[in-house]
């Protein structure tokens, strides 16, 4: 009987302890912070292809049907002009001006089609009805680059908007 007591007693103070990890949100300057949050990733980078390209494989390319590149990249480069984004050197984090927007768009070569990659950083989480929800904590675009010869080798950070 004395072990059933002690028995009952361990499992009563086990589920007392038990917290619910339902999510609550609140909305900072920087970013959005879960608080008793249920945190799946919360910093996740994974990096999509914008549009279709002989540099990927064809079977890829279907992918690209509903993709709205050229309104996405247009939008971004809409609001940091308006200042309703910022956007930052990929490799120092420093922040730029509009004049310097303005200068990497006047670049020779630069077209606003060639931003043929997007990566994204994202805080996943579940908040209270335990619905998934994704924020995109930045974005960074990578313009198409190409060797001497015409080949593709591969894409270079032109900078990232955080939001």
């Amino acid at each position: 009987m004395k072990y059933i007591l002690i028995g009952l007693f361990v499992t009563a103070i086990a589920f007392a302890s038990c917290k619910n990890n339902t999510t609550e949100v609140a909305k900072t300057t920087d970013k959005i912070t879960t608080i008793n949050a249920n945190t799946l990733a919360d910093s996740l980078v994974y990096g999509i292809v914008t549009h279709a390209s002989e540099n990927i494989d064809p079977y890829e390319n279907d992918r690209f049907k509903s993709f709205l590149q050229d309104k996405l990249i247009s939008s971004i480069f809409e609001k940091l002009y308006e200042g309703r984004l910022k956007a930052y050197d990929f490799f120092s984090d420093k922040e730029l001006s509009i004049k310097e927007i303005r200068e990497i768009e006047k670049a020779k070569g630069f077209n606003r089609s060639k931003v043929g990659k997007v990566q994204f950083n994202e805080q996943w989480y579940f908040d209270k009805s335990g619905v998934l929800n994704k924020r995109v904590n930045s974005m960074t675009l990578g313009i198409e680059s190409y060797s001497n010869q015409g080949s593709f080798t591969g894409y270079n950070a032109l900078f990232t908007v955080k939001f």
